[in-house]
């Protein structure tokens, strides 16, 4: 379970094992620290020590958000003391383990995209979702043809085709999009539309839960392999979310816009970025914390999208480790 604290002047404190949320010295909730994963925080307000262990020794982890939707900073619990798996990861960059990781991720990511786009064309008559997903179907084939080494030698060929891929898709994604709401392109930070500002919030989200599953698989979340390094980048986190951003985050906004549910006044300018206000902030949440929590058929199991993220995760250390072959989740509607 995820537990979102958003507002001003909260308290997160500890009673036993139970992880208590104040509001004015006054205790508006509790929540037993074995039922939860991760806290989530959006507002302003104060975390006791006692809190802070309890949380450590169950390894769940602490995030921040700010008005922004970018993640700001993670409490964790202490680094898992798998050095042979960090080893590995590190020495990879220097074979075709490294590239073929990378390829992995892009190639699901591409596979959702064609995906997310044959779901939509089911429910509509579009005839622009059926040629924009069979577009993405060459995408595919043209990462299988870049050779298999370290993915310093690669990674331009990748990004190349993800970018091909991504005009398509987002060609795709506009169509179904009412244009009152002004989304042309997809844009990173800095969101100037409410479709941007909404998916942009999402990623956040995901993204914290991708930087804790792969911190309790015991690899280096800074150390990715499509992404370079830089300074103070997760890049490892950015690379597993390719594979998670379509299913679970495009979904679930365009879920929100076509109920009908969004409206232009749930959004205001800030700093030169239109930004979320707490209304569709807190359905956005609600959204996509069911769709984490949803069960999917993957790999002959019913699993949750937190499950398979955990499953994902695991799966590169024993890739590194030449246990497993590795093969990204993608699903086919």
């Amino acid at each position: 379970m995820r537990l979102y604290i958003d507002g001003f002047g909260k308290t997160i404190a500890k009673r036993d094992n139970q992880i208590v949320i104040k509001e004015k010295s006054e205790e508006i909730n509790y929540y037993l620290v074995e039922d939860l994963t991760q806290i989530v925080i959006m507002g302003k307000g104060a975390i006791t020590f006692d809190a802070l262990r309890l949380l450590a020794e169950n390894d769940v982890d602490c995030v921040d958000l700010d008005w922004k939707g970018m993640l700001d900073y993670r409490l964790s619990p202490p680094e898992k003391k798998n050095v042979f798996i960090k080893k590995e990861q590190y020495s990879s960059l220097s074979d075709k383990r490294s590239g073929i990781l990378a390829k992995a991720f892009i190639k699901s990511k591409i596979k959702n995209q064609k995906a997310t786009l044959g779901t939509l064309a089911k429910s509509r008559n579009n005839d622009i979702l059926m040629e924009q997903r069979d577009k993405l179907s060459k995408y595919s084939s043209k990462i299988d043809e870049i050779p298999d080494t370290h993915v310093d030698a690669i990674r331009g060929k990748i990004f190349g085709v993800e970018g091909k891929a991504a005009r398509e898709y987002w060609i795709g994604f506009e169509s179904t999009i009412d244009e009152k709401f002004g989304f042309k392109s997809r844009t990173g930070r800095g969101a100037q539309d409410p479709v941007n500002s909404m998916l942009n919030y999402g990623y956040a989200i995901i993204q914290g839960d991708i930087w804790r599953s792969l911190h309790l698989a015991g690899l280096d979340p800074y150390c990715g392999f499509l992404h370079s390094d830089k300074k103070g980048r997760t890049s490892l986190v950015f690379d597993l979310m390719e594979e998670f951003r379509q299913q679970i985050v495009d979904k679930s906004v365009l879920s929100l816009l076509n109920r009908n549910q969004v409206k232009l006044e749930d959004f205001e300018l800030k700093n030169g970025a239109l930004v979320i206000l707490e209304k569709i902030r807190r359905l956005l949440i609600e959204t996509i914390q069911r769709k984490l929590s949803s069960n999917i058929e993957f790999n002959g199991r019913n699993m949750t999208y937190e499950n398979i993220i955990t499953y994902q995760s695991k799966l590169i250390g024993k890739f590194l480790e030449n246990k497993e072959k590795y093969t990204g989740f993608n699903l086919r509607w």
